[in-house]
């Protein structure tokens, strides 16, 4: 009886759920003439929604989903809008019916079919923070809560910056017209996705972790301190908003911080549970935090150069006549350790160029665009 009863666990173990292995559903609904694709990964709990940025779709989340599931346990939605990734387009001839309002038509739709139309908590990615604030805007009682990554707010996009913004891009819009329909339809009614915006104001009811990365996404000292303005008078505006900032990150915050972008989900998850699931939550979130951060210090170390090694890989470099790279070495190794500069580490010219070609300083380019053979890691 022993064996017998031993030997039926055994074969409904697989049936038990596990974090580790959550069922995935890859799935195109059809929302209204055109079908939108979700993928899913079912847990237990309300379910969070994700809204990538412009010109994203859903396989910008990939890194997260696996860490996430184990965490909160939780059901995970990520889709792409129409005209990105696997997503069809609207058939309706007039360019101005593909706007936000006809995507959320379709995305309320999409959810509802798939049984996600109650309860839920959003996530949201530059762009992707209209969607979300309208989506709350329009079921402020359903959303449970927000997490902002270095999203779009009413407050920065002025009139001023529309203006600017749909002067710089008719070039990229004449070109996707034909290239790309879902950027095209999503850049030439940007100001039309503002004003919707504008015009249904983000409820104060629904708790905002809104994280915003240290590192603007344009080179432009003013916007950028317009941005962290918009996002702390967001933040001020109501007690259950908290605004955190990304240090060292750029724009995708989440991609190169992940353990932050989780641990910040997971907060604001555990603040809709009772108190027993958001102890336990909790609990999981930590113990993710301390081996995600375990980790982020390996890969650091293995990808980190000492000064010396530059060094003696620029000269190795000068050696075998490879002068452009070699100075690009010599470049990085005075950028990355400026303080330690000797005249070991200088750009040295040689002494006795190559009698087959005249020989001419090149233009030193950013560290940035180094060959291959650097591997680089910018991180939070």
């Amino acid at each position: 009886m022993k064996l017998y009863l031993a030997a039926l666990l055994l074969c409904l173990l697989p049936l038990v759920p596990q974090r580790g292995h959550a069922q995935t559903v890859d799935t195109l609904v059809d929302v209204g003439g055109y079908r939108l694709h979700f993928h899913i990964v079912k847990g237990q709990g309300t379910p969070i929604l994700f809204e990538a940025g412009g010109g994203d779709d859903a396989r910008v989340w990939e890194q997260l989903l696996k860490p996430l599931a184990q965490v909160t346990g939780t059901t995970l939605i990520t889709y792409d809008r129409a005209g990105f990734g696997k997503s069809e387009v609207s058939r309706e001839a007039d360019d101005t019916q593909h706007g936000i309002l006809s995507g959320m038509q379709g995305l309320e739709t999409g959810l509802k079919k798939l049984g996600y139309g109650k309860e839920i908590m959003l996530v949201a990615h530059s762009y992707g923070g209209w969607y979300s604030s309208l989506y709350a805007a329009r079921h402020p009682k359903q959303v449970k809560a927000v997490v902002l990554l270095d999203a779009m707010l009413p407050c920065f996009a002025t009139d001023d910056f529309l203006a600017g913004m749909m002067r710089d891009m008719q070039a990229d819009i004449a070109k996707n017209k034909t290239e790309h329909r879902g950027r095209y339809y999503q850049t030439l009614n940007y100001p039309a996705t503002v004003q919707a915006v504008r015009n249904a104001p983000f409820p104060a009811s629904v708790p905002v972790m809104d994280v915003v990365a240290e590192q603007f996404f344009i080179p432009n000292p003013t916007e950028a301190a317009r941005w962290k303005a918009c996002h702390q008078q967001f933040a001020a505006a109501q007690p259950n908003r908290e605004l955190l900032t990304a240090y060292g990150c750029g724009h995708y915050l989440f991609h190169e911080n992940p353990a932050l972008a989780v641990s910040a989900i997971a907060k604001a998850y555990a603040a809709t549970r009772g108190p027993q699931q958001r102890a336990d939550l909790l609990q999981r979130s930590l113990r993710y935090s301390v081996e995600a951060t375990n980790e982020l210090k390996k890969r650091e170390t293995d990808y980190r150069h000492s000064e010396s090694d530059l060094n003696s890989w620029g000269y190795t470099l000068l050696r075998q006549g490879e002068i452009q790279k070699a100075l690009e070495v010599f470049k990085l190794n005075t950028v990355l350790y400026p303080r330690a500069a000797t005249p070991s580490t200088a750009s040295p010219k040689p002494t006795s160029p190559p009698a087959t070609k005249s020989w001419r300083k090149p233009t030193i380019r950013s560290p940035w665009s180094l060959t291959p053979g650097i591997r680089m890691r910018w991180r939070c």
